[in-house]
Parts: structure tokens; C-alpha cells; sequence
């Protein structure tokens, strides 16, 4: 309860420092160290830690605490914020869980009445641009989403090597005519994306606020004390899938997601 008390006291602390209140001067300061996209994706990794690194050092000068909000403001390149995005800590689950719901609560092509009308690619591009919406608060590298022939006892599933997430193309076929299959489709693009976000911490940078769940969560993906279960074969397996860290927190994580989402698109 005083992590979420003190997560809602930095939340307000956001608000008084609205980023559209920034002087010219200071939106200057700030849009000296741009560097254009062609230039960024030249520069080598220490160049752009080193110089990422001054644009955390202004940003905290002139009050800025939310380095998002700084989009669409043209005083730096996207490829630069989603570089920044990804090397600082996430939001507690509480307001992953509220901003990602309401991402999807006021996606319009994401309604089942309009869902409905979309053809297979335009359902695939459609889950793209919300996994791109999802790993910006997660901050986390977006997973490219792919429509794959799976096995009928497979929704989808995130790939640790790729980094990719695949979803069941009969199903995104079917999630058309089918409430239940649209809404466990939702679930899979959520579930999975936790996946993603539960890898990102373990094996590239450790942005969740919690150490001790992302020990946990290690403790089952790999090179940890019980490694990842992946048998399903068996009832006993299929149990023994259910309870490790990692599942027990992506399907929680989802199943609070699409609570709130139904909550907000009602409202």
C-alpha cells in the first residue's frame, strides 16, 4: 500500500510539470542534443550512452521526470526517446496495468464491432501498433507480432532468442465471429508482451521496480534454480506450467488488463 501511495504522489508530481509549460529556452537546452535519425542509428552504443546520458542530466535540470512526454515535441528524434524510454525504470504494475487498459480502451479498431470487419494483416498491424503502445509504458523494446500457423492447443507465444511474439493464425481468423476468441487474443498479445517485459529485465536491463520478482521471475526463464517448464503433455506438466513465476504473473497481469479495459470502455 505505500508503494502505490508513494507511485500516485509521483504521478501528481507529472502533472505540475507539464512539458508544454517548457520555456523557449529551455526547449532549446534540450533540442541542442538532438541528433538526427540517419546520424543516431551510425552512432556506436557508448556514443549514444554517452550522450543520453546529458539528456537525462537536462531533463532533470529543467523538471522534466517523464521523458514520454516529450513526444511529438520535435526537440528530439522518437528513435532517441525510445532509446531513453527503455534505459529507465518502468511504472509500479499498478499503472502499467492502468495506462495499458486504457490504451486499449480507447482504440477504436480494437472494438469487437469493428474488430469484425478487419482482414488477417489488418488485425496483425493493427496488434503491432499496440505492442508498440504497450512496450513504451513497459519500457521495453516492442516485439514484432506475427499471424503463425500454431497448434490448436497454442494461442501464441513470445520467442526469447527472437524476441517476437507469434499468434495463432487460425485464431485471429476466428476472434471475428467469436467474443471469447477475440477477447483470449487480446489476452495473448498482453500475456506474451508481459513475457517480453519479464526477459527484458532479466537478461538485458532490470527496469521493474521490484528486484525481488524479477529474482523470481529469473529463477524460472533461465540459467536460474528451476529453469522453465515447457511440458504440457502431461495433466501433471500442464500443472506444473501454470504455477512458475513467470506464467502465474503474465496471466495475472493480463487478466487485471482486460478487467480494466472492460471497466473503461463501459464507462
Amino acid at each position: 500500500m505505500l508503494e502505490e501511495l508513494e507511485q500516485s504522489k509521483s504521478l501528481s508530481d507529472l502533472e505540475d510539470t507539464d512539458t508544454s509549460k517548457l520555456s523557449d529556452s529551455q526547449q532549446s537546452y534540450l533540442e541542442e542534443l538532438n541528433v538526427p535519425s540517419e546520424d543516431w542509428t551510425a552512432m556506436s552504443d557508448l556514443q549514444k550512452d554517452f550522450q543520453l546520458d546529458l539528456i537525462l542530466e537536462r531533463c532533470d535540470e529543467i523538471g522534466v521526470k517523464e521523458v514520454d512526454s516529450l513526444r511529438g515535441k520535435n526537440l528530439l528524434s522518437s528513435e532517441m526517446l525510445d532509446e531513453l524510454n527503455i534505459r529507465l525504470e518502468a511504472p509500479n504494475d499498478m499503472v502499467q496495468i492502468e495506462q495499458i487498459s486504457e490504451v486499449l480502451a480507447n482504440c477504436e479498431e480494437i472494438k469487437y464491432e469493428n474488430w469484425q470487419n478487419l482482414e488477417l494483416s489488418e488485425k496483425v498491424d493493427l496488434l503491432n501498433d499496440l505492442e508498440s503502445q504497450i512496450a513504451r509504458i513497459e519500457h521495453r523494446p516492442a516485439c514484432p507480432i506475427s499471424a503463425v500457423d500454431l497448434r490448436s492447443d497454442l494461442w501464441g507465444g513470445y520467442n526469447q532468442w527472437s524476441k517476437s511474439i507469434d499468434i495463432n493464425s487460425d485464431y485471429l481468423e476466428a476472434s471475428g465471429k467469436d467474443w471469447d476468441i477475440y477477447k483470449e487474443v487480446l489476452d495473448t498479445l498482453v500475456h506474451e508482451g508481459r513475457h517480453a517485459y519479464q526477459d527484458y529485465n532479466i537478461n538485458v536491463r532490470e527496469v521493474h521496480p521490484r528486484h525481488s520478482e524479477v529474482s523470481s521471475w529469473a529463477e524460472t526463464m533461465g540459467d536460474g534454480k528451476w529453469e522453465y517448464w515447457n511440458d504440457c503433455s502431461t495433466e501433471l506438466g500442464q500443472r506444473l506450467y501454470e504455477q512458475q513465476s513467470i506464467e502465474i504473473d503474465a496471466r495475472n497481469f493480463a487478466a487485471d488488463v482486460l478487467e480494466r479495459m472492460d471497466v473503461k470502455s463501459q464507462s
